[in-house]
């Protein structure tokens, strides 16, 4: 019997995934320490592990937490940095969010300190933008730091990589990524509408401006989607029809949706 249960745990022991990982102390609940040497798998996010230990993976790097700060390594040795965070977040495969005393940074999977600690919130876009606050305000920065939208708003919001939505007393405005304001918050919401329009709501009425923020349809209609080119399928009163970007009617606003997509490939 005994062999037996000792022959099964060498097989156990055999089957185990090893990891080549330095080794690293944590606290344990009962005030020693343990040695880590075979972090939890996975991808991304955080892990719970055993003790006071937790684990996040992205590419080559982990995290791990020891008196109550976390660092970081990768199983080659080529990142080591020391537990001085506070906190740690996951943001993407590329881009982790790390806080000492409750302000934010950004490190990449390289270990490198990509924005230092210093906001009080940042979150991931696209195209390597950051979403800031500071002072209880927002903006956006790219992964050098450098400034897109001044951390002066009330929430601001990527519509593309060079447009922004900006907000302010509950109202939306648009925002270029060099700064210029091309509609003043005065909306309730603004939408993409395909790569050359947005469209915008005004009490619950949608209607349509251009890159410039010209107003090229009123907001009057329940809904507004992309057609094609330069019309909108719109819908009123239950009805639907289509406009051009003069804000004419080209299809009667008298139909079902899929007889306005027919007449609008008629039109081509």
């Amino acid at each position: 019997m005994k062999k037996s249960l000792i022959l099964a745990i060498a097989i156990m022991a055999m089957a185990l995934p090893t990891i080549a990982s330095p080794v690293v102390t944590s606290n344990t609940t009962n005030g020693g320490s343990t040695a880590i040497t075979t972090p939890d798998a996975g991808v991304s996010g955080l892990k719970p592990g055993y003790n006071d230990t937790y684990y996040t993976h992205y590419k080559t790097i982990t995290g791990y937490k020891s008196n109550g700060r976390w660092g970081f390594y990768s199983e080659n040795g080529r990142i080591n940095l020391p537990p001085m965070y506070t906190e740690i977040e996951g943001l993407n495969y590329n881009y982790i969010k790390v806080a000492i005393n409750g302000l934010w940074g950004v490190i990449d999977t390289n270990g490198n300190q990509i924005i230092p600690t210093k906001y009080d919130d940042i979150d991931a876009m696209n195209h390597d933008l950051f979403k800031v606050k500071f002072n209880s305000k927002y903006g956006v920065i790219n992964k050098n730091g450098t400034i897109i939208v001044n951390a002066s708003y009330d929430d601001v919001d990527e519509l593309s990589s060079n447009y922004f939505s900006i907000e302010e007393n509950s109202r939306k405005g648009l925002i270029t990524a060099g700064g210029k304001v091309i509609i003043k918050p005065e909306y309730d919401d603004i939408e993409t509408l395909g790569n050359d329009y947005f469209k915008v709501e005004s009490y619950d009425r949608w209607g349509v401006v251009d890159l410039n923020g010209k107003v090229l349809i009123a907001p009057k209609y329940d809904k507004i989607e992309t057609a094609r080119g330069n019309y909108f399928k719109v819908k009123h009163n239950g009805k639907w029809g289509a406009v051009d970007a003069k804000g004419s009617e080209v299809v009667p606003i008298k139909y079902g949706p899929l007889q306005v997509n027919k007449y609008i490939k008629a039109l081509y």
